[in-house]
């Protein structure tokens, strides 16, 4: 084979290649708009109104039967699912100002695992108090809509976290977001 012949084919395969590279970049560029469309769709569907909540009667401690009163008036539902298998670990009922965060009844989540009382209620949650305790100090945050926050164990296992005063949705999506992670990798060390 010449010179010529070969610096031909080269030329070739290099305009190959950078149509190819282009047809990629075209598709990687078509499937991130779709996957903004199924993201928005997702978040549309995914979230339960509290009508459609099942609520299944049995006779309850006074606790939890003033729990599903509460359920009954939330004006949004979030489930709470590990990202690798979609597997429900809690739903939060988001209640005006306040989000309760309940896990399912077949997961047990322990105060005492890590990383809930080092990271989540150590680091976060109680940061989330602190910034708001520092605005309410400096008058930019009105007294009594500082963030705080509580959890109730039965048995060692924990029934509920209760946030309150989040103040705004990206506060609220980080609450969550984190504590999403922090159960996940509770029922990993737990395993």
């Amino acid at each position: 084979m010449s010179d010529q012949e070969e610096v031909r084919k080269l030329a070739d395969l290099r305009q190959w290649l950078e149509d190819r590279i282009k047809e990629l970049e075209e598709e990687i560029s078509l499937n991130k708009q779709m996957m903004g469309l199924v993201d928005e769709q997702l978040k549309r569907e995914s979230f339960v109104k509290a009508a459609e909540v099942p609520v299944t009667p049995r006779e309850e401690p006074k606790e939890e039967a003033q729990e599903e009163a509460v359920v009954a008036e939330v004006s949004e539902t979030r489930p709470l699912r590990r990202q690798r298998d979609n597997y429900l670990i809690a739903n939060a009922y988001v209640q005006g100002d306040t989000v309760t965060i309940v896990p399912v009844s077949d997961v047990v989540l322990r105060a005492t695992t890590p990383p809930f009382k080092s990271y989540l209620v150590g680091k976060v949650l109680e940061g989330m108090k602190q910034a708001d305790a520092d605005a309410v100090a400096k008058g930019k945050l009105q007294k009594g809509k500082e963030f705080s926050f509580d959890y109730k164990e039965e048995g060692g296992r924990i029934t509920k976290l209760v946030l309150t005063n989040y103040n705004d949705k990206a506060r609220l999506n980080e609450a969550l977001n984190t504590t999403l992670w922090t159960f996940t990798k509770m029922l990993e060390k737990q395993a």
